[in-house]
């Protein structure tokens, strides 16, 4: 049993060597395992380093396993000694020989072999614990030293290593900021590049919508161009048909190398001042030209239409020179205007201005709308000198845009009148239109009285000679606004004194001047008016007429304007002589200026020369 007890020790022994060993092993991983996780950021050069010590360690732990085999093996055999011991004790007993016989005072009896023996298994145990110990010390050093060498490897290569790092992260972030600035770059010029491709996009579209639209209009003025082609052969077909007519016209009514077609009205019941009007105004060439040549019929037109038929007879020459009646064209007037019905005596003045406005009314074609209300007066006012030219362009544009006729064109002129304050010194214009200048002959006379430049009336009877441009001074004078004419001035918001003038802005190609000597007086003033009328001195726009020529007078016989007799005095334009038209009677004048004679009411005149 003691044996036994024994053997039992020495296998706990060796199994705690074991434990130890494997202990042992444990730490040499953990400390491996640290090694390893330390030295990770090192570099290839150190890692090999670190494996082949590694390699080391499993070495010395397969040799201290190999070791430990043998020690099993050892104490294998030293079990089976035991067995032996106890065979002998068994055949001790069969020889009579007891084990306790041997067995002195309490102590198990060994013999001295085993103790021997065991003695020396001892030792070698013991040998070998201390060898395995200095094993382990001298690794345990060999270790520690290899890892502090390591340590202060790792320390200065740890230095190394921050400042490559520290270095690498600078070169990093320069790159970075680089790239960065590249890809920015890029950015840049990929949205250039898609703003350009969106532009050219836009450009392509633009291009092929205007493409399109150069075909459409390119078909379009293909198809404007055959049109206008053809309107352009049908107004040459017009224009050779006009010629041929103008031909017939001017062989039917203005024959060449024969007598003056001179055709006379009768009087159907004091009609005097209708028969002379009439006649002055069938002598104005060009509106007696229109009415012949390009006047078209319409049903609307219904003064405009008898007024061609009076003129078509007027100027047949296979009437004879034999007088007409107007009757048809009387009966129309009094239907129009109740002014001219019956057989009472009328003025001139009022049937050459109804006519003419009626005229105009029914041939006036408007570029815009027609507005019922329009006047011959447009007017534009509050604006300063310095915006003249830009007031009298919308003046003219207006004008253009509303007055469209034969009638405008040939006998509307423009008046200007200037205001200027005299508490502020502000200056504005006001323009219209005119179709006649109407002269009051008293108001003429005595204004140049009062200037000392004529005298007064001689024994209130007769009075002195008036001239024409003395008329046309004292219509262009400059006036004072006072008292209850007195102007309200925009600027001061109150009435003030002012200061006006007016003058012809644009005369008419034919100018019509009344005369007007005061309805129911005796007033016998003559007027000298020259046959070629120059208004330079008083037109403001030099650029249109500046001269006329006289060429039809309607003067009144009588003694006052609401009673006697009207006649005209005509220049014919086939032989350029005077005729007096008296009604139904027209016969040559045989001197110089006869229309003298009587008592000239009514002035036409036509422009012969524009200032260049």
């Amino acid at each position: 049993m003691n044996n036994f007890n024994i053997i039992k020790n020495m296998k706990n022994k060796d199994s705690n060597d074991n434990k130890v060993n494997k202990k042992s092993d444990n730490d040499k991983t953990k400390e491996n395992q640290d090694q390893n996780k330390s030295n990770k950021d090192n570099k290839k050069k150190h890692s090999q380093d670190k494996n082949n010590s590694n390699q080391d360690d499993k070495k010395h732990s397969q040799d201290d396993k190999k070791h430990a085999n043998q020690d099993s093996n050892k104490s294998i055999q030293d079990n089976k000694k035991p067995n032996q011991d106890n065979k002998k004790n068994d055949d001790l007993k069969q020889n009579g020989v007891s084990s306790k016989s041997k067995i002195k005072n309490g102590d198990t009896y060994i013999p001295e072999n085993k103790k021997v023996e065991i003695k020396n298994i001892k030792n070698k145990l013991d040998e070998k614990n201390d060898i395995k110990v200095k094993k382990y010390e001298d690794d345990i050093i060999h270790k520690a030293s290899t890892a502090k060498e390591c340590e202060i490897n790792n320390h200065d290569e740890k230095k190394i290593i921050e400042k490559k790092k520290g270095s690498l992260k600078m070169e990093y972030k320069l790159k970075l900021k680089e790239y960065k600035e590249k890809d920015d770059d890029l950015k840049l010029r990929e949205g250039k590049i898609k703003i350009k491709e969106k532009k050219l996009k836009h450009l392509e579209n633009k291009l092929s919508e205007d493409i399109k639209k150069l075909d459409n209009e390119k078909k379009s003025l293909n198809t404007i161009l055959k049109e206008k082609e053809q309107e352009l052969k049908q107004k040459e077909e017009q224009l050779n048909q006009r010629e041929e007519n103008l031909k017939k016209i001017k062989q039917y009514y203005f024959p060449p190398d024969t007598p003056p077609i001179l055709i006379g009205l009768e009087n159907i019941g004091a009609t005097c001042y209708m028969n002379a009007s009439l006649q002055c105004l069938s002598n104005s060439k060009k509106f007696t030209k229109y009415f012949l040549c390009d006047y078209k019929k319409d049903k609307k037109k219904i003064m405009a239409n008898e007024y061609y038929k009076l003129l078509k007879n007027l100027w047949n020459k296979e009437n004879n020179n034999k007088p007409i009646k107007p009757t048809s064209f009387k009966e129309i007037l009094s239907k129009e205007n109740s002014l001219f019905a019956g057989v009472a005596a009328n003025d001139s003045k009022d049937f050459i201005n109804f006519l003419i406005e009626k005229l105009h009314e029914e041939l006036n074609e408007p570029k815009l709308n027609k507005d019922n209300n329009i006047k011959n007066e447009i007017n534009i006012n509050n604006l300063n000198q310095g915006n003249e030219m830009e007031m009298l362009k919308l003046f003219f544009s207006d004008f253009q845009n509303k007055f469209n006729s034969i009638i405008s064109n040939l006998f509307y002129g423009i008046l200007e009148t200037k205001y200027h304050c005299n508490v502020c010194q502000d200056i504005k214009f006001n323009f219209q239109i005119f179709s006649f200048i109407e002269f009051h002959l008293q108001q003429v006379n005595l204004y140049f009285s009062n200037l000392g430049k004529r005298p007064l009336l001689i024994n209130g009877n007769k009075n002195p000679d008036i001239d024409l441009y003395e008329c046309f001074d004292y219509f262009s004078k400059v006036d004072l606004m006072t008292g209850q004419n007195r102007m309200f001035c925009n600027r001061c918001n109150k009435e003030c004194d002012a200061l006006y003038s007016t003058k012809l802005y644009s005369g008419p190609i034919y100018l019509i001047i009344y005369l007007n000597r005061g309805k129911g007086a005796v007033y016998e003033c003559k007027v000298n008016f020259p046959e070629q009328l120059n208004l330079i001195n008083y037109i403001g726009f030099k650029d249109g007429p500046i001269v006329y020529e006289l060429y039809a007078v309607v003067c009144h016989l009588g003694p006052s304007s609401m009673s006697g007799h009207f006649v005209a005095y005509c220049k014919n334009r086939s032989d350029n002589k005077w005729y007096l038209y008296n009604d139904a009677i027209v016969s040559l004048c045989t001197k110089s200026k006869q229309y003298n004679d009587g008592m000239p009411y009514i002035l036409f005149y036509q422009a012969i020369i524009r200032n260049s």
